[in-house]
């Protein structure tokens, strides 16, 4: 799990700009806009640049890697540095591949598994600013960020984070940052790049073969 904390950890990031909340009418906007640009999303590759700060450590790890994503839910997270780590959600399972070593989990057997698989892809698309029953979502602006800040509700996401915060570019209400702090005081930075939707992705993306 520990592990998987730090694959969730591919949400993270804040601008260096004075942010202020919206008014309520227009948080209702800002989150119709954004889940319409998340509708018209059938795929999305991109690699990204993931750092993470240990609140024990004065030292940053930095991670680079690939994200796909393909409706309605599959995605492949994949590390190609410093080590080779890839965790693939398909369906109603979880892949998980480290050198040569393989695992698949069962996401009905495990509501813990259940629970990550729907705050990535909820993350990827911006669909979890309407999961009302998971999170308060409170709507920040900047000259060029909507951040939405997610307060967990849930037990179970209460002890792992205390907010994860999601980065939209205005012009294309499209993510290009998440960040995510844990309640241990960690948090982790990814930033998104070379992004490009609604591309061709082969199957063989969401298998470890």
């Amino acid at each position: 799990m520990r592990k998987l904390l730090f694959i969730i950890g591919l949400w993270l990031s804040m601008g260096a700009f004075a942010q202020s909340a919206v008014s309520k009418s227009e948080q209702e906007r800002i989150i119709r806009e954004i889940n319409t640009a998340a509708q018209a999303i059938r795929t999305l590759q991109c690699t990204f640049v993931q750092t993470k700060e240990l609140s024990i450590m004065n030292d940053k790890m930095v991670s680079n890697g690939t994200m796909s994503f393909a409706q309605p839910n599959k995605l492949c997270w994949h590390y190609t540095s410093p080590y080779d780590y890839t965790f693939i959600i398909t369906g109603e399972k979880v892949l998980i591949g480290k050198g040569k070593n393989r695992n698949s989990i069962d996401l009905k057997s495990s509501q813990a598994f259940q629970g990550i698989a729907k705050l990535i892809a909820g993350s990827v698309t911006g669909k979890c600013l309407t999961q009302t029953d998971e999170f308060d979502v409170k709507i920040l602006a900047d000259k060029r960020y909507y951040v939405a800040q997610l307060i967990p509700k849930t037990k179970r996401l209460k002890k792992m984070f205390k907010t994860i915060r999601l980065n939209f570019n205005r012009a294309s209400s499209t993510m290009e940052r998440v960040e995510m702090i844990e309640n241990s005081g960690d948090n982790t930075t990814i930033v998104f790049q070379d992004v490009k939707q609604n591309q061709s992705i082969s199957e063989k993306t969401f298998t470890l073969d």
